[in-house]
């Protein structure tokens, strides 16, 4: 068993102090399990703007503002059955208070305006299949509510994935594809715009190294299949924010 605990102190001129403490405990399990339960709270302080802007009538500052602050707890297990293979797991919750938002309609002001619920569990694996063959994933779930309506928060991914593989064909030779999966996030209340789409973008990568005495190089093609990805934008613009097309990178690497 290993205990690690410390505290940080903040004292703002214009905000206030604030006391922040993180704990560690770490047991190991067995001799190819280490379990860990870690808590930590955090805070950020307004910032100048939200404080004290008075010559933008549409986002006004408010001087009375409280920092958010933020409570966090995880449970995680790091396994390793076997040499060639690492899985680890980790469970979280936290809870956010006074977080800061405009509010109002035609001119807004900063306030405290809300507090937030969330949970959630991480996945990750790195097996190693062969001497020339590496596989890397992880996967994560995630819920964040609004504390007083219970209604999730807006445009932030319910779930993603991610799977790597590193594969060392030749000597020198090694190809890398990857996939990312994006997915469940959900529109804010009152807006009226479809779904926000999933979307899966896929990497390949093919890199040489000592093509020369001192050279590596890699070609890589980003997006492959020319998704049409999209992240949200909050109702600002009407079809979200596109993200780049197929593009294809050269990289010369000298040592």
């Amino acid at each position: 068993w290993e205990l690690t605990t410390g505290i940080r102190y903040d004292d703002f001129s214009d905000t206030g102090d604030t006391f922040n403490p993180r704990i560690a405990l770490v047991w190991a399990t067995r001799h190819n399990l280490t379990t860990k339960l870690l808590y930590g709270s955090a805070f950020r302080a307004p910032s100048f703007s939200e404080l004290y802007a008075i010559n933008n009538p549409v986002a006004l500052g408010n001087p009375d503002l409280e920092p958010e602050t933020i409570d966090t707890l995880e449970l995680s297990f790091d396994y390793k059955p076997t040499l060639d293979l690492q899985l680890g797991l980790s469970l979280f919750a936290y809870q956010a208070k006074d977080l800061i938002e405009f509010v109002g309609t035609s001119s807004k002001t900063a306030e405290n305006a809300r507090d937030q619920d969330g949970r959630g569990l991480e996945l990750e694996m790195d097996w190693k299949l062969s001497e020339t063959l590496r596989l890397r994933g992880n996967y994560a779930w995630q819920r964040a509510e609004d504390e007083e309506t219970g209604r999730r928060v807006a445009d932030a991914p319910g779930q993603q994935a991610y799977l790597r593989a590193d594969w060392r064909f030749r000597p020198d030779w090694v190809l890398s594809p990857q996939a990312t999966w994006v997915g469940d996030r959900a529109r804010a209340a009152g807006d009226l715009r479809d779904e926000i789409d999933d979307y899966t973008l896929v990497d390949v990568t093919l890199r040489r190294s000592n093509l020369l005495k001192h050279l590596d190089i890699a070609l890589s093609a980003h997006n492959l299949f020319d998704e049409d990805a999209r992240e949200p934008s909050g109702g600002q613009i009407p079809d979200d924010y596109p993200l780049a097309g197929r593009s294809i990178w050269l990289e010369l690497s000298w040592r």
